[in-house]
């Protein structure tokens, strides 16, 4: 295996003490529940680690659309909650289906945060920006120009996408407008120092949109884990007068169409011998429709709940054995995390899917769950079967597998260590405003390496990999390697360099892995006898490993092809500036520019955690973890390449 380095950036910033001023912009936040709470995990877990947080947010009035009790609108209140200090600002509330008030509803928080909000904050070191409703876009924006503040915008749902899907489409005048505000977020997008996304499908997206793939980071929403620790499931379950020996499956969340449950009620139908007992928590447009529907069926074993208090979720999620997720078929529902997976995940409880996409993948992939069509009843109806042939023992293990996945990708730990970083990495920019229009990657190439360089791009892998195997071969060893890139019509090579025009990163691999690397020893053959000789002379040791690396093919397993990324490698000097990321970025566009529609890499899985997250929220997926022939434990990781789409014509060339 050739060593691959992690973006120096991330291992920097982890290693940075210094405390940050960070401000969140959001519509949304504490005390609101559900996917609203959500930016308070992420500043709670920022505050927790030495960073003064600052949050802009309205005055709480989700689901409702009535200020929540214990607030009152003012021209400005602040709020110091949980360490963290929030500005309000005033709003028109409503949450009904009406699209002009809902509308209305954005743009006051818009024009309220910019004109109220935004001068009340101090001099900031960064703004992360929960860019949903779109009129965030104004204090982001207005803070830009104010300060030339660094800015992370999340893209917590695609928008004007989402306003047309959640049942808004009746508005004429927003279908009329719907091209102008998919170039309005474009800009938005070209103007943040760093684009983040919450499900891989989101990304591909926005990539196939127009969106830099060198701002593109992966960082996926965590549960609210600050919710009541009261686990009293078993005395719920008593109290509901479910036996022990049924099967519970609880759906918790909106009851609107979106969610589809009406399926479920008819998948239930069908099984009516099964041992299963359905508890529906929540509230929503649809809830008289459904339950109606769960009468009329006969339906006695389908329990509404109505909606419950957030303090008392977490003993509903303790009385089941397992948890329904479902999403109706619709032009997002591939790419949507809804944020109760998260939620599920947390409460140690198997998944029975509804869905397509991303999600479903998910939790099939990772044996989370059992997954069905969504919107087919029969096919719903045989993942009921199958829940309750697993029986309680069986599902309890799928939870524990549940909880396990959450605590290593999802959980407010992960999501601390990847946000931390990637605001680290953004204070360095203070890129004026007008200046945000391109990215800054003026010095970056992606082109072969100069036969008068290798030198230094060996200098560079030896800095970079100084305890490594093939730096102590040595530097012939290394230059023979790097000489084989030069001239390969299947090499692929990207490098940066500095104004000098010296090289400070540099990233290699091969379309061909197998015939590469065979070509590769034919091309530099007496090169490469003559270096292992030096080596094998100066540490008799080497000798196997030497053998090894002869044999190398790229680690390349049966079942899968696809470019290889052999080496990724950036100048000390200039670790923590974004280097390596835009050199992983830039190869895989080189990689598709040559045909390619998948590319993998391999990296250390053991006392490497750094690097595979480096990679994880770059938006590269563990495929499979192997022991290498040196007895190393190595983790696989795939990226699938997005198709190349755009917006529209108008906004790719604005891309351009």
């Amino acid at each position: 295996m050739i060593e691959s380095t992690l973006d120096a950036g991330i291992k920097s910033q982890h290693n940075e003490t210094n405390p940050m001023r960070i401000g969140i912009f959001t519509q949304w936040y504490d005390p609101e529940p559900g996917p609203a709470a959500l930016m308070g995990v992420l500043a709670r877990e920022l505050v927790a680690r030495g960073h003064d947080v600052y949050v802009l947010t309205g005055f709480p009035n989700y689901p409702s659309g009535r200020i929540a009790p214990g607030y009152r609108q003012r021209i400005v209140h602040r709020e110091l909650k949980d360490g963290v200090r929030v500005t309000r600002v005033p709003i028109y509330p409503s949450h009904n289906g009406s699209a002009f008030k809902r509308l209305i509803n954005y743009v006051s928080f818009g024009v309220s945060a910019t004109l109220l909000g935004v001068p009340r904050l101090p001099k900031l070191d960064a703004v992360w920006v929960n860019f949903s409703p779109i009129t965030l876009s104004m204090p982001l924006r207005w803070q830009q120009l104010r300060s030339s503040t660094p800015t992370v915008c999340e893209v917590a749902d695609l928008w004007p996408d989402t306003l047309l899907v959640a049942g808004l489409n009746g508005s004429k005048l927003l279908a009329r407008a719907s091209r102008f505000l998919k170039r309005w977020c474009f800009s938005v997008y070209r103007a943040a120092d760093a684009v983040v996304y919450i499900s891989p499908g989101v990304g591909n997206v926005l990539e196939s949109r127009g969106v830099n793939p060198a701002r593109l980071h992966y960082i996926p929403k965590p549960a609210n884990e600050q919710r009541s620790s009261d686990t009293d499931g078993g005395d719920l379950r008593a109290s509901l007068g479910l036996p022990k020996n049924r099967i519970v499956l609880l759906y918790a969340g909106a009851l609107g169409e979106a969610q589809g449950l009406d399926t479920l009620i008819d998948a239930c139908a069908l099984r009516p011998d099964l041992p299963l007992e359905v508890l529906i928590a929540g509230s929503g447009v649809d809830e008289e429709s459904l339950r109606r529907k769960a009468v009329e069926l006969g339906r006695s074993n389908i329990t509404f709940l109505g909606r419950i208090d957030e303090t008392k979720m977490r003993s509903l999620y303790e009385a089941a054995d397992a948890c329904y997720l479902s999403l109706s078929a619709h032009v997002l529902s591939k790419i949507t995390m809804p944020s109760k997976t998260q939620a599920i995940l947390y409460s140690g409880k198997p998944v029975l899917c509804a869905a397509e996409g991303d999600v479903a993948e998910l939790i099939e992939g990772q044996g989370v769950g059992l997954t069905a069509d969504p919107g087919d009843v029969m096919s719903i109806a045989a993942a009921l079967d199958e829940l309750c042939g697993l029986g309680r023992t069986a599902l309890a293990a799928m939870g524990e597998r549940a909880a396990a996945l959450y605590e290593e990708e999802f959980s407010a730990r992960r999501l601390g260590d990847r946000a931390e970083g990637l605001l680290r990495e953004v204070t360095g920019a203070h890129r004026p405003l007008w200046h945000r229009r391109t990215p800054a990657l003026s010095r970056f190439s992606v082109n072969e390496i100069a036969p008068n360089e290798v030198s230094r791009v060996v200098a560079l892998h030896r800095q970079a990999f100084p305890d490594f195997f093939l730096s102590r071969l040595g530097a012939p060893f290394l230059a023979e390697f790097y000489r084989g890139f030069i001239g390969d019509p299947t090499a692929i090579v990207a490098v940066e360099r500095d104004a000098a025009g010296a090289a400070i990163g540099i990233a290699v691999g091969t379309i061909q892995p197998d015939s590469f690397f065979r070509r590769l020893l034919k091309k530099r053959l007496l090169g490469f006898l003559l270096a292992s000789a030096r080596a094998a002379i100066r540490d008799p040791r080497t000798i196997p490993r030497l053998l090894g690396a002869v044999r190398y093919r790229g680690d390349v397993p049966d079942a899968l092809s696809g470019a290889l990324l052999s080496s990724i490698n950036v100048d000390p000097v200039v670790q923590g500036t974004g280097v390596g990321r835009r050199l992983l970025q830039s190869w895989i566009e080189r990689a598709r520019e040559m045909g390619v529609q998948r590319a993998f890499l391999t990296t250390d899985a053991v006392d490497n955690q750094r690097t595979n997250d480096f990679y994880a929220t770059s938006g590269w997926v563990l495929h499979d973890v192997f022991t290498n022939r040196n007895g190393r434990k190595m983790n696989r990781y795939v990226r699938e390449f997005a198709p190349n789409e755009s917006w529209n014509e108008e906004v790719s060339e604005d891309a351009r």
